[in-house]
């Protein structure tokens, strides 16, 4: 009976071991994997979902390219945006995390929207890793019909999508 017990205890510490890294809270425990969708007065004619993977630092993580093994994840996500309907460029690139928020820097193509044609804009978002809501800063060098350069600043919050 004695020996039966010491076989099994190594496989009980092992399977203890596995439930406690399961249950165990992340840095960013208030930002899960997985979809968003994206809720801002930014946009009028499109919305976005943002696919959230872990990061590892390069452009494909959190995809079959990188091996989890070779390039572990960090507290930082990778972030793809895609755009609803397919009206604009997606986005992707790497949200960094530090003192419990997120930043997200994006160059959008066609972040000024103006009847007609589109300019480009330079945006910074920045959000809470637990309420998930935040802001955009988006800068631009110039404004629809000649308008000179300018900044805006728009609301958002990430709702599971």
């Amino acid at each position: 009976m004695a020996t039966t017990v010491k076989k099994a205890l190594p496989v009980l510490g092992a399977a203890l071991v596995t439930a406690a890294m399961v249950g165990a809270p992340t840095a960013n425990a208030g930002m899960r994997v997985g979809n968003y969708e994206v809720l801002t007065d930014r946009w009028n004619d499109h919305a976005w979902i943002w696919s959230v993977a872990h990061s590892c630092g390069g452009p494909e993580c959190a995809t079959w390219i990188e091996d989890p093994v070779i390039a572990p994840e960090t507290d930082n996500l990778n972030v793809i945006g895609i755009p609803r309907p397919l009206k604009s460029q997606r986005i992707q690139n790497t949200a960094y995390y530090a003192d419990g928020r997120y930043t997200l820097t994006v160059d959008v193509i066609d972040g000024v929207r103006c009847v007609g044609y589109n300019l480009p804009s330079h945006d910074v978002y920045s959000w809470d890793a637990v309420s998930l809501a935040g802001t955009i800063d988006s800068t631009y060098n110039a404004g629809c019909y000649g308008a000179p350069g300018g900044a805006s600043t728009y609301t958002f919050a990430l709702r599971t999508y």
